[in-house]
């Protein structure tokens, strides 16, 4: 939701940013936001609470540049958004491990996030593959309450409130699990 509504303000400065990486791939970018990601996984675990924020979003920031040096240069490809699903899913799964490690006693808390994402994702590839695609991405992109802002975001509170990690997690999940019940009922709905 926030990366809908912030997106299409933002974008021009994501343009401008994503003009001096033309020399770089967009595969090369999502590999940059994973190893920010897989860095910002590291600060967690070794309680460098800051450095973790700032990977965290450095891996944000090229998420969302890989998909804007794709379309400004005009080298959009399946294969493309392919790896950065992926990678932006492993992204959201080594942070997960990284708090575990470092606050094992949320387990339960991580657990639930892992079986909401697996809804929430399969969903999102269900609907993908069954509708339309209308938009300017490489495939359907349903609608959705929870998006990669949101996440970001959370695991930003996580950072900067460890103390509760549970409740925020434990929010975060009941909103991620109803967008994939919501989702799944309209894809059902609708065919």
């Amino acid at each position: 939701m926030i990366e809908s509504q912030v997106r299409v303000k933002m974008q021009p400065w994501f343009d401008k940013l994503g003009m001096f990486l033309m020399h770089t791939t967009p595969n090369t970018i999502t590999g940059m936001a994973f190893i920010f990601g897989v860095c910002a996984t590291i600060g967690i675990v070794f309680d460098y609470r800051f450095t973790a924020l700032c990977c965290l979003w450095l891996s944000g920031l090229c998420d969302v540049l890989d998909g804007t040096v794709a379309r400004l240069s005009n080298t959009s490809q399946k294969i493309g958004a392919y790896i950065d699903l992926i990678s932006d899913r492993m992204v959201e799964a080594a942070l997960i491990l990284g708090f575990a490690i470092a606050y094992p006693e949320h387990h339960f808390a991580y657990l639930v996030f892992m079986i909401a994402l697996l809804l929430h994702f399969s969903t999102f590839l269900a609907a993908g593959a069954l509708f339309t695609n209308t938009g300017h991405k490489s495939m359907h992109h349903d609608h959705s309450m929870v998006e990669r802002a949101e996440a970001f975001v959370v695991f930003s509170l996580m950072l900067l409130q460890p103390n509760y990690i549970f409740v925020i997690l434990m929010a975060f999940n009941g909103l991620i699990l109803l967008d994939g019940f919501l989702r799944f009922y309209r894809v059902v709905r609708n065919n």
